[in-house]
């Protein structure tokens, strides 16, 4: 056989105009409305095409620019990134001092490469505890801050921590000057988090004045401005609302260090923007990627040269998305979330343990989630590619749009006075909680499928008890929002309290499935209320086929179920219907199916309750458990 044939792909697989594929697409949806089959739309008010072309982004202007290269959407420091990659973040939340301290020398040693510590807050006192100079000395005892940077979010109220950390590099002769860490303050986020300060508004951000004094004048390279957006995404805000403040809140430091006397290339290098990583894996990638073109353009704006157009980006999974039942899918979450980190170019990473919600992460889980950054640096060698969605016309197109969409909200906010007082308006809340309405409801709706919860539920799973918050300490408000704060929300909250009050109830939770006719005839819809009832913790009786009512009803009735659901087709329910509900007067009787046109007929009969694929998921269940006398 001869190999030396020249192949001419070209000739033989000619490409095709975007008007023949089109044509094709639309022939195979047999009279479906394109637009509303093929685009998607995002809760950013973006519209997903279903194929992105060169054309789409021919008019962008950073496609020319080079990693390394204002506005740094491809990476601020390419030659860092490929001799060390991303930060290893994992987050350290061990309260007593001592066992933090071996518990951070081991990680180091597995491949951790910076050391985050939680620390206990007057609104969160899980963490560390930080109340003096020695405890500091004791948590960091044998740590390389040189080789592995220190990470802290600090409370206003913590400003002298950085007095602590100066004395401990003089302890340890760390030259203060070219240490590296991320060790900052965030007085808005906080306010917005917690609902209050405990310090007045004046005396704030004159802790925020003499931090910014300390590593100007100190430690340039602390960052003592850390950004914290996840708050936002974790009260279930959208991707667009969370740069959106984020940008806010810089534009409101950028303005007050201007006017306090600060140059914009003397404090910009002291920033740091903590982003939160969601389940939309190229949005998130997007969101890295568009955050720090408009960062460039904003210290542009305010006279900045081009070094100080570089922002830290610190990745950190997200929270709203998160699950207490079915927690091992927790870590599918999670991986996704961290590679859309890793491919968007952030500078750290913190990827959350999978049972975190439900207990104090445990060597195990610790390890899989540090080992996910692991694996994606040392087997995928992600950290040897710069920018590997770069050129993707996704991608791209979704880096500007998402751009633009934050960039309209931040100059929305900035026209009506800027975060702080659109907080203190209730404003932000406001906006935050219609998002996150959206997306409850679109969870309970199954819109969204949450394997484990509202989709593919274990009805026999039982949570363990979830993590106590404990004593939250009694603290003076001296500033204090109306409208309360951000709440810490996840998705499928409201489900898992559903399922588990179900649960944990001794009444009969039986619900006997009447399946009529032929397989063909009810299967489907009995596979839909199997499914339909377990993400409730109902048990499910799930019988073969019945020929007639009255052998369907006498076998229902010895199961001693305190429901029975009707699975067969819609032309079946017309006779069927009437037939059942004679036998079984006054049982909880609920149709799988919504034929529109009979609905008040069946009630009127005595169907109770329908469900069906436009249903909402937890209003159902609810009701069919109180039909039950399950719940109240």
């Amino acid at each position: 056989m001869e190999f030396d044939q020249e192949l001419k792909f070209r000739d033989e697989f000619p490409p095709n105009a975007y008007e023949e594929w089109k044509k094709a697409v639309v022939d195979s949806l047999k009279g479906a409305d394109f637009d509303k089959v093929m685009r998607t739309k995002t809760y950013e008010g973006i519209t997903l095409d279903p194929i992105y072309r060169r054309e789409d982004i021919m008019q962008l202007g950073f496609l020319d620019n080079l990693p390394g290269e204002s506005p740094y959407l491809r990476g601020s420091d390419p030659h860092r990134f490929l001799s060390e990659g991303w930060l290893v973040s994992q987050s350290f939340n061990e309260a007593d001092p001592p066992k933090l301290n071996a518990e951070i020398l081991k990680e180091l040693n597995l491949g951790v490469t910076a050391v985050n510590l939680k620390l206990a807050h007057s609104d969160d006192p899980r963490g560390l505890r930080l109340d003096s100079p020695a405890t500091l000395k004791t948590v960091l005892n044998g740590v390389d801050l040189q080789a592995a940077p220190l990470f802290m979010q600090l409370d206003i109220s913590e400003s002298g921590v950085l007095n602590w950390l100066e004395q401990y590099a003089a302890e340890k002769k760390i030259e203060l000057a070219a240490l590296t860490a991320g060790v900052g303050l965030d007085p808005t986020g906080e306010l917005i988090r917690k609902g209050y300060l405990e310090l007045p508004l004046e005396e704030s951000w004159q802790k925020m004045l003499e931090a910014v004094r300390w590593a100007v004048e100190k430690a340039p390279r602390v960052r003592v401005i850390s950004i914290d957006a996840t708050i936002h995404e974790a009260a279930g805000a959208s991707t667009v609302q969370e740069l959106g403040f984020a940008l806010s809140t810089a534009i409101c430091y950028l303005q007050g260090l201007g006017a306090s006397g600060y140059e914009v290339d003397q404090v910009a290098p002291l920033f740091q923007v903590k982003l939160s990583l969601g389940a939309n894996f190229f949005l998130e990638i997007a969101k890295i990627r568009a955050f720090r073109l408009m960062w460039a353009e904003i210290i542009k704006a305010f006279g900045g040269n081009e070094t100080s157009q570089k922002i830290w980006i610190h990745g950190q999974t997200g929270h709203f998305n998160k699950s207490i039942y079915d927690t091992y899918v927790n870590v599918l979450r999670t991986a996704t979330e961290g590679f859309a980190g890793v491919i968007g170019g952030v500078d750290s990473l913190e990827i959350g343990c999978f049972d975190e919600l439900v207990s104090p992460p445990s060597e195990f889980s610790r390890r899989i989630a540090r080992n996910q950054q692991i694996i994606l640096k040392e087997e995928a060698h992600f950290n040897k590619v710069i920018d590997p969605a770069g050129g993707c016309y996704y991608v791209e197109a979704m880096t500007q749009e998402l751009a633009d969409k934050a960039w309209s909200l931040m100059q929305e906010l900035e026209k009506d006075g800027g975060i702080v007082r659109l907080a203190r308006s209730g404003r932000i809340q406001s906006m935050v909680a219609e998002m996150a309405k959206t997306r409850v409801a679109d969870t309970h709706k199954r819109k969204n499928v949450f394997v484990g919860v509202n989709m593919y539920a274990n009805p026999e799973e039982r949570t363990t008890a979830t993590i106590a918050d404990g004593q939250i300490p009694k603290v003076e408000k001296a500033v204090e929002l109306e409208a309360g704060p951000l709440p810490k929300l996840r998705a499928v909250q409201g489900l898992e309290t559903l399922r588990s009050e179900i649960q944990a109830s001794s009444a009969n939770k039986q619900i006997c499935l009447l399946n009529m006719g032929s397989v063909a005839e009810y299967k489907a819809r009995a596979d839909f209320a199997l499914g339909f009832f377990q993400p409730g913790g109902f048990d499910v009786i799930n019988p073969d086929g019945f020929a007639t009512p009255e052998e369907a009803s006498a076998a229902a009735l010895k199961t001693g179920a305190a429901a029975f659901c009707v699975c067969s087709t819609d032309d079946n329910y017309q006779t069927l219907v009437p037939r059942l509900c004679e036998l079984l007067p006054g049982k909880n009787l609920i149709l799988a199916g919504f034929p529109a046109d009979m609905t008040e007929s069946y009630k009127q009969q005595g169907i109770k309750a329908f469900i069906h694929i436009r249903a909402d998921l937890y209003d159902t269940l609810r009701d069919v458990a109180k039909l039950m006398g399950v719940v109240k």
